[in-house]
């Protein structure tokens, strides 16, 4: 198999080879060494700390299968699930090369995810924001989840600040506030939607929750324990912060069943 265009995870496979050959970029952008990888490892091992193997997870939205590996390697029983043909040849080709049983990816919808049954842990990240009804996918998520989840994505906030992003007017979308965000043109085509790796599949609008209204439907989903984890601000933590509530708009919530 050829090695395919890998845009995002720079996976350190078997072999030494990266998927994307630094060329001078900095180190940090190996996955290994990502921060939120780093701090979804801490929560991980805080929930499961020992015996991993007799777990499973779930990475929505895969994208080319960097954080599946990584849980993968943590021991965990762990499918990826990813719906675009270029980023299911990433995934398929990282399988062939590492040697990990307990690591499997298939192309489908999100939505679709109780055809696969029930998880210890769902990870979520940097797909919520994709989606035009973020609350159902919550619901259905949380009922194939019977521990952990983490969702790692963007939020909208009250008030009308400017950001990097051109959100629509606060509104309501599925009882929940939050604004409206455009991903691609109405018009676009299943080749043109397919090519755009980084943006939604199915619908050309998603909408950001309100971020108290993300963090209360988790709480309402049942998971007892609800946080916001900080740590992959690090360093410069305050700044970030700073902007993660003004410009950024992103932050990772977890969800524990007691």
């Amino acid at each position: 198999m050829n090695t395919p265009v890998f845009t995002a995870h720079n996976i350190r496979l078997d072999n030494g080879m990266l998927t994307m050959p630094l060329d001078g970029r900095p180190e940090s952008e190996i996955m290994e060494d990502r921060s939120i990888l780093i701090s979804t490892r801490r929560i991980l091992d805080l929930v499961f700390p020992q015996n991993k193997e007799a777990f499973s997870i779930v990475d929505l939205g895969c994208l080319e299968g960097g954080y599946s590996v990584a849980f993968a390697r943590m021991g965990f029983q762990t499918l990826g699930i990813e719906v675009r043909d270029i980023n299911i040849q990433c995934c398929e080709f990282v399988k062939q090369n590492v040697n990990l049983p307990n690591l499997r990816f298939v192309q489908d919808n999100v939505m679709n995810i109780a055809k696969y049954g029930e998880f210890d842990a769902a990870f979520c990240c940097g797909l919520l924001y994709h989606l035009d009804k973020p609350k159902a996918f919550l619901e259905q998520l949380s009922r194939q989840t019977r521990k952990l989840l983490i969702v790692q994505t963007h939020f909208s906030i009250r008030a009308n600040e400017k950001t990097r992003y051109t959100l629509s007017p606060l509104t309501q979308n599925e009882g929940l506030p939050g604004r409206w965000y455009g991903e691609f043109s109405m018009d676009a085509t299943l080749e043109q939607r397919q090519n755009l790796r980084w943006a939604s599949f199915h619908n050309n609008a998603s909408f950001w929750i309100q971020r108290e209204h993300l963090i209360a439907l988790i709480s309402d989903l049942g998971f007892g324990t609800v946080l916001e984890q900080f740590d992959h601000f690090v360093p410069d933590m305050k700044t970030k912060l700073e902007n993660s509530y003004t410009d950024f708009l992103r932050g990772t919530f977890i969800g524990i069943r007691d």
